[in-house]
């Protein structure tokens, strides 16, 4: 050590103190002798975390002084003393007066020396704790800008994981809680920090209507491979944000941090920031955009599992930058979804390599079946912003359908005319809804056998004031991607009320209108709630009013089960459409409490042909086995009729009977189709 001076004190094996010099009285005037020395200096009841006796640590060790707010040097010297057995002798030597941390440091004087935590965490931050990595308990240094008495810091713990929850869920803004809860998670902090120095994050606190913005920093203690340590640093950044605010770019950037964890890739809010810049400072260089999407990650998920498909994902973030220049900026944008902005590479040379780099993957990956689907806008316009582009260049991957060899797409000028067109759309759309110009129309459904209307499903149609149509095809997954469909399903649920209203005052007592459910509005936990309320307003019964969720919907998805769940509690009868329409399973009939599946018409077009016919006949038996109502969509001909009505289907939808009609139509069939009122 050098001539700072040295406080010494001599504890017996029992950690009794035995005596104290006056350099060590000073730096810790509650030593006495006689006394446990950790009842002294941390007010516990067992050895201190840090005492080199206790951890059996060699060579000197650096702790934080929690009082004085300074950093220390402790050692311990075995001394045989005659009549007190095997003793130690702790010197301790400050490190330095204008320290800034404050927190235990469980590392080397070395480590100390490097002063890598003297720059991660300094004054300005308002809490600082450490996290045992192993008990999984933090000890908090500073509180709101305060060192925490020392006694108060080792006598009361915190429960980590339990605490970040609590004070995530209650004070971050919803928009950041996912984040935070996923990395601020110890076993992902444990993984990420093994290849990180240290972790950022950004994150806003709502109060009240005011908006507050603050950091949170991790920074590990010790060497990738053993630390036991992380240091978190809690931070304001108001100041910051009030600065930054005149900046969009930078605005973009602060609630995320810059660097995926999975692939080393920017995240989106750093990619866009940064392509910004490079194209910038480089006026009068051409560049290209890519969007590439990686497979379909629930399908590989199943097939190959988690693990193997976040190796895929690694190797692909891998090899774009092994294609990196010092004009290129890469992103993962999540689901399978990466965007590279690099120096032009024109026409037949751009596809030929995204082919290649394909090709590449797929071998190394040993994943011969993964699609790799590339989207390319050449030479975007200068007056474009990086947002802009990226978004037109998803839109013309959008465009590659799906289950097709088809891989590779340039963004042209029909693109932009149909992007044009679907932003009126939805533009539109509210508008529309209150012009009546979205209106719901229903198609009859028959039971098999009598030919009586039994029921029928509800369907939105818009019809312009020209009398020109705009197809449900085109119109309705616009609004799935704008998460305006949430409003046209509860347009069309309260229509449906309206009618079923209607229905019972004209004696119908029991015509069930089924309506259609959209994943935007199953995954939104206030629909069922919000359904019972809007029944209840029309004193319709729950039952008349059935929920149709789709197969591939509802398979393997919480969230939708939980909704199904919910709905069947509150007594709405729940349907499986388009059973058969992709991929399907029986399986799926029992994750849900349905009480009818609807086949597509996909599996009734095939009809005619033996080997389908003998599954039709399979799954139908199989579901009436099960208890289940089976009814079929798409019935176009007497042939298909027939069929259903001999492998026993109880109810059909289609064509042959009836298009969708509107509501006065639909009277008037009733009329002559339905049981006549009670």
């Amino acid at each position: 050590m050098d001539t700072t001076p040295s406080g010494c004190y001599m504890i017996d094996e029992h950690y009794t103190v035995i005596s104290v010099n006056r350099v060590a009285s000073e730096m810790y005037p509650q030593l006495r002798e006689g006394d446990k020395c950790y009842r002294c200096v941390g007010g516990v009841d067992a050895p201190c975390e840090f005492c080199p006796v206790h951890g059996g640590h060699n060579g000197p060790h650096a702790y934080r002084d929690p009082i004085r707010g300074i950093t220390e040097i402790v050692d311990a010297v075995e001394i045989p003393l005659a009549g007190h057995g095997l003793c130690h002798m702790l010197v301790l030597q400050t490190v330095g007066e204008k320290a800034e941390l404050a927190a235990t440091l469980p590392t080397s004087s070395d480590g100390l020396q490097e002063l890598a935590l003297v720059k991660a965490l300094t004054a300005d931050y308002l809490h600082v704790f450490s996290v045992d990595m192993s008990t999984r308990k933090g000890y908090v240094y500073r509180r709101n800008g305060r060192q925490v008495d020392s006694v108060e810091v080792f006598q009361h713990p915190m429960d980590y994981e339990r605490i970040v929850r609590q004070c995530i869920e209650r004070n971050v803004s919803v928009d950041d809680q996912d984040l935070l809860l996923k990395e601020c998670d110890l076993d992902f902090l444990s993984g990420y920090l093994r290849t990180n120095e240290s972790l950022l994050l950004h994150y806003r606190v709502v109060d009240g209507r005011e908006t507050h913005y603050y950091y949170v920093k991790f920074v590990r203690i010790g060497e990738a491979e053993t630390f036991g340590h992380v240091l978190v640093g809690i931070a304001c950044e108001d100041g910051s944000v009030l600065v930054a605010k005149k900046n969009e770019e930078l605005e973009r950037n602060l609630s995320l941090v810059e660097v995926d964890s999975l692939t080393g890739l920017y995240t989106k809010e750093a990619f866009l920031l940064y392509s910004e810049k490079l194209r910038r400072e480089n006026p009068d260089k051409v560049f290209d955009f890519c969007v590439l999407q990686v497979g379909d990650l629930s399908t590989l998920n199943r097939r190959y599992g988690r693990k193997k498909v976040d190796q895929l994902l690694r190797l692909v973030g891998r090899t774009l930058t092994e294609y990196k220049d010092a004009m290129t900026c890469l992103m993962y944008m999540g689901t399978g979804m990466f965007a590279c902005y690099h120096g032009t590479m024109e026409g037949v040379l751009c596809k030929s390599k995204c082919e290649a780099f394909s090709q590449q993957v797929r071998k190394e990956s040993a994943m011969q079946d993964v699609t790799l689907k590339w989207s390319v806008y050449v030479a975007p316009r200068h007056d474009l912003h990086a947002e802009e582009i990226l978004e037109k260049t998803q839109y013309a991957l959008s465009t590659i359908r799906t289950n097709t060899n088809e891989n590779y797409v340039e963004f042209d000028q029909s693109m932009v005319d149909r992007m044009e067109w679907e932003k009126s759309i939805e533009a539109n759309f509210e508008q529309a809804l209150e012009d009546h110009e979205i209106s719901v129309w229903y198609q009859p459904k028959y039971l098999v056998g009598t030919g009586k209307i039994v029921g029928a499903e509800a369907l939105a149609r818009w019809i312009r004031p020209d009398g020109g149509s705009i197809s449900p095809a085109q119109f309705i997954p616009i609004l799935e991607r704008s998460g305006k469909i949430r409003q046209l399903d509860e347009h069309v649920f309260r229509t449906v009320c309206r009618m079923e209203r209607r229905l019972m005052e004209k004696g119908y007592r029991f015509l069930p209108v089924s309506v259609n459910l959209s994943r935007a509005s199953a995954y939104d936990g206030n629909t069922a709630s919000r359904y019972k309320d809007i029944a209840s307003e029309y004193a319709v019964p729950f039952g008349n009013l059935p929920i149709e969720i789709t197969e591939s919907a509802s398979v393997n998805d919480k969230e939708i089960n939980m909704l199904a769940g919910t709905l069947t509690e509150k007594g709405f009868p729940l349907h499986m459409d388009d059973f058969g329409a992709g991929f399907s399973s029986l399986a799926s009939l029992e994750s849900i409490p349905f009480e009818s599946i609807k086949l597509d018409k996909s599996l009734i077009d095939f009809i005619g042909r033996k080997a389908s016919e003998s599954l039709l006949m399979h799954i139908i038996s199989y579901a009436k086995e099960t208890g289940k109502v089976v009814v079929a969509e798409g019935v176009e001909t007497a042939g298909q009729y027939e069929f259903l009505k001999r492998a026993g289907c109880d109810m059909v939808q289609g064509f042959f009977f009836s298009k969708p009609l509107e509501e006065e139509a639909f009277w008037g069939l009733l009329e002559t189709k339905a049981d006549k009122p009670e």
